[in-house]
Parts: C-alpha cells; structure tokens; sequence
C-alpha cells in the first residue's frame, strides 16, 4: 500500500490528509470498516474510493463543552484502490476532502449540510463526473 499526505494551507491554518492507496478491494473495505465500524456489514460494497474525515473532539470542562479539531492540521484520510485511479473517483473524493477542510477552518456547515450527507455526496458525484468528463477528451488540454 503507498501511503503519502496532501495538504492545504488556502484558507486558515494549514490542513493536512493521508492518502493511501490500497492494493485491491478487499484492502481498502478492511481498512474503512476498521477506521469506521458503526458501519455495518456491506457498507462498502460498491466503494471505489473514500474519504474518511477526522472526528471533532469534544470535553466537559468546567461545566461546558469544549471543542476542537486536532492541533496538528490532521482532516482525515482518503482512501483509493489501485486499478481504480480514474479522475472521477479521485475528483469525487477531493470534494469531500476539501469540505471537511473548509468546515474546519471557515464553517461547520458548508451549505451541503454539516456532515457527509446526501447533498454532499450529490454534490462530489456531479463535480467527479464533470471532472471526469473533461479529463478524458481527447482535444484537452
């Protein structure tokens, strides 16, 4: 498995993400399930990639509730597989990645909701189409 980050420092303080791309499909399910097991089983059947954000950490401290996003930058981790690299997948999943760096720097709800929800998930499918649609033209660039 090839692990590197990405990152972003565009707005606010710097953010950063793993990338890893998994050998195959059995690799990248076990890892997601393992990263997320409120999942259930057959979740990830049908993934061809994901983005994993990190969790917003919150304490009691003198009697309210406090806050906050790693301090090291970390946003959380996009996961591909080998063989299913395509500008489309890659694109869809930068969405999620960039709205979960957007929510921690600027605002908690993008305006597609406050989490990975349906609108968002919409939202990832048309950009990774559109992207996808003008990378494989064979007159572009």
């Amino acid at each position: 498995m090839r692990r590197f980050a990405i990152s972003t420092d565009r707005i606010g303080p710097s953010r950063w993400c793993w990338v890893r791309v998994h050998p195959d499909l059995g690799d990248f399910r076990a890892a997601a399930q393992r990263t997320a097991p409120w999942h259930g089983a057959g979740y990830w059947d049908g993934c061809l990639g994901c983005f994993q954000p990190v969790s917003y950490r919150e304490r009691l401290v003198d009697d309210e509730w406090v806050g906050r996003w790693p301090a090291n930058g970390y946003a959380g981790v996009l996961r591909l597989i080998h063989g299913h690299l395509t500008s489309e997948i890659v694109a869809h999943e930068l969405v999620h990645a960039a709205a979960q760096i957007y929510r921690m720097n600027v605002r908690a709800d993008v305006r597609l909701g406050s989490g990975c929800g349906e609108h968002e998930e919409q939202f990832a499918y048309i950009y990774g189409e559109l992207y996808g649609s003008l990378m494989s033209r064979p007159d572009f660039p």
